[in-house]
């Protein structure tokens, strides 16, 4: 049967080879033509592996370029090299960078032409490959030695007048665009993305966690904007030379967590103090690293919102978190290698969030010390808190919670191996005594040795660990979400909460609370103009705004409480609709509505200011949200 097996084909060839095109992120293109230039680049001799990303002239227009060093290839190969998943010297897999990416990339967004220059044993061929009349493939040029048309040219004397060597293999790639005018090193998307000024080193920056050491990746001048050729060095190069505190947390499922801290700049504000010049970013961020990359990297803002999931309460633009992924680690990149797929069931997207609870749970001691230092007084939000779980438990608002278990704590969580058990050394026999030279001693037979104690048993051998049972989980009544109160104008917009009164954290249980809210002004000044006129206005105030500060608590608390209470609703509310109801909007909502309370709240207040203040109101405070 064996000899009727026959292998599929491509019945449209071109359909395919465009659709494979087309369809492949335009942003993924710079990754992919600078891998493929690292990897040559590590063929070269020790001393010798440089990358350079610039830019060349073309017909007057400045063209983007990266010029690599390492085995350079002749007429052929640079033929056979342009064709979709072909490959010089690579070794094809799914879990490598085989060669199809980089053409692949970059044609969407250069379709008047990429072009190839490759030196090989001192002389240089090029290739230019794009689109013409709707289809992908060489770009024919007439040959200026022979006049005739061909689509690999020798260009050994234009590269030689260009200042290329011609003593070492090289590999050049420039990019055209999709019009003659297009600046590529500025405008390499036409637009359709625009890109920064300097985005060329900052893409390979949050691109490459590691470099290989041995590889000069130099940045020109025109790249960067500051003076002269400049080094560009990966993450995991700086780390030690540019962070304040960093650390490593393995865990034995192939899993590394890295907690940086970068405390603010001395003396530049609004940085940190990894900053070096404006080439590479200083803002703190969380990754996801496989194969040596990043993965769904969350940087700035985008991540001090998300912060407070992977247990950074306070101070996330000082503070960066990593989760490397072991190679066997059961992932492996999609098609273009924008994203990381689980290689078990539905093959879903890994993504950060995957990992929240593992990194919440394996903070280093110095990490959370730093956190606290970093939070807020805590006692106005004490109170709320014994109100709040009170209500929670009249409403019986229920949780499901893994069942305490009285057991070591999981393999996942243990950051260090357990001590191996002592090993007691042999004993070595006592020296024979010397013996009296008498007649009678000498008759006599020597005594015998003492023999040793017998050596110690070896340990036992552990007995084999029980096999894994699931997490059996119990339903409990749900407690109070931890209150962080935000007075700090960076902590409050790092949070989204600029004008905004609060924001709940599901994963972590936290309520976070804008405290600078308008509505604690409004009440306060409410309540100002009710106080006797025998009060002084220092005292009112200051009572005034504390009333308003727990007021606020209480209201964003109940609104949430009330929020968590729809979760166990069995119908009428879709999940969105119950995540609608704790969001950051319903909450700010529940805030500005300080006029219900008004005249309760104006009451309190009286009643404080005859009392003297603080223990009158926190007992108020008690009475109203029994009530």
């Amino acid at each position: 049967m064996d000899h009727l097996f026959a292998k599929l084909g491509v019945g449209d060839e071109d359909f395919l080879v465009a659709s494979m095109i087309e369809r492949c992120p335009k942003v993924m293109m710079l990754r992919e033509l600078l891998m493929n230039a690292l990897e040559s680049a590590s063929h070269a001799k020790s001393g010798g592996r440089q990358v350079d990303v610039g830019s060349v002239q073309v017909a007057g227009v400045r063209k983007l370029c990266i010029w690599n060093t390492g085995p350079g290839m002749d007429a052929e190969q640079l033929f056979r090299m342009c064709d979709i998943a072909s490959s010089i010297g690579k070794e094809k897999g799914l879990d490598r960078n085989f060669g199809m990416g980089a053409k692949v990339a970059s044609l969407p967004s250069n379709q008047l032409g990429v072009r190839y220059r490759s030196c090989q044993a001192g002389r240089v061929h090029e290739v230019t490959i794009g689109k013409r009349n709707g289809v992908y493939g060489r770009i024919p040029r007439v040959d200026p030695v022979t006049g005739e048309a061909a689509v690999v040219l020798e260009v050994t004397e234009v590269a030689k007048a260009e200042g290329r060597p011609l003593d070492q293999d090289w590999t050049e790639v420039v990019l055209m665009g999709n019009r003659p005018e297009q600046d590529t090193l500025a405008d390499p998307y036409e637009r359709n993305p625009p890109v920064p000024r300097n985005w060329l080193p900052a893409a390979i920056y949050n691109k490459f966690f590691r470099i290989d050491d041995g590889i000069e990746l130099r940045m020109l001048p025109e790249t960067h904007g500051l003076k002269g050729v400049k080094r560009l060095f990966s993450l995991s190069q700086r780390i030690a030379r540019r962070y304040a505190r960093h650390e490593t947390v393995r865990l034995p499922d192939g899993i590394a967590i890295h907690y940086l801290y970068d405390p603010a700049h001395p003396i530049r504000e609004n940085r940190n103090a990894s900053y070096e010049d404006d080439m590479l970013p200083d803002t703190s961020f969380c990754a996801v690293v496989n194969g040596g990359e990043f993965y769904d990297m969350r940087r700035g803002q985008q991540w001090t919102l998300d912060a407070p999931s992977f247990g950074i309460t306070f101070g996330a633009r000082h503070f960066s978190v990593l989760i490397e992924l072991a190679d066997e680690f059961p992932v492996r990149a999609d098609g273009y290698r924008q994203f990381l797929r689980y290689l078990t069931g539905v093959q879903e997207h890994v993504r950060l969030g995957d990992f929240s609870g593992l990194v919440r749970a394996n903070r280093p001691k110095w990490l959370v010390a730093l956190i606290d230092e970093m939070s807020p007084d805590v006692d106005l939000s004490r109170d709320v808190s014994e109100q709040l779980a009170q209500l929670l438990a009249s409403l019986g608002v229920k949780r499901m919670r893994p069942k305490p278990r009285k057991i070591l704590p999981p393999p996942l969580l243990r950051t260090e191996p357990p001590p191996p058990p002592p090993v007691s050394e042999p004993i070595p026999p006592l020296p024979p005594k010397e013996m009296p030279k008498t007649p009678e001693a000498a008759q006599a037979k020597p005594p015998a040795p003492p023999v040793p104690p017998p050596l110690p048993k070896p340990p036992a051998p552990p007995p084999p660990a029980p096999p894994e049972q699931p997490m059996e989980m119990v339903l409990d009544v749900e407690i109070a979400p931890e209150l962080l109160l935000l007075r700090d104008q960076q902590e409050i917009a790092d949070r989204n909460l600029t004008h905004r009164a609060a924001r709940y954290y599901p994963e972590a249980h936290q309520l976070f609370v804008n405290m600078l809210y308008p509505s604690v002004a409004r009440l306060a000044s409410v309540l100002v103009a009710a106080a006797p006129a025998a009060v002084e206005s220092g005292r009112a105030r200051s009572e005034a705004t504390m009333l308003a500060e727990q007021e606020l608590l209480l209201r964003v608390g109940r609104a949430l409480v009330f929020g968590l209470g729809k979760r166990d609703a069995a119908q009428g509310w879709n999940e969105a609709e119950k995540r609608s109801a704790v969001s950051s909007e319903v909450l700010t909502i529940a805030a500005d509505d300080f006029y219900t309370g008004k005249a309760e709240a104006t009451e309190r207040f009286l009643r404080a200011l005859r009392a003297g203040g603080a223990v009158e109101q926190k007992q108020a405070v008690a009475e109203t949200v029994s009530a």
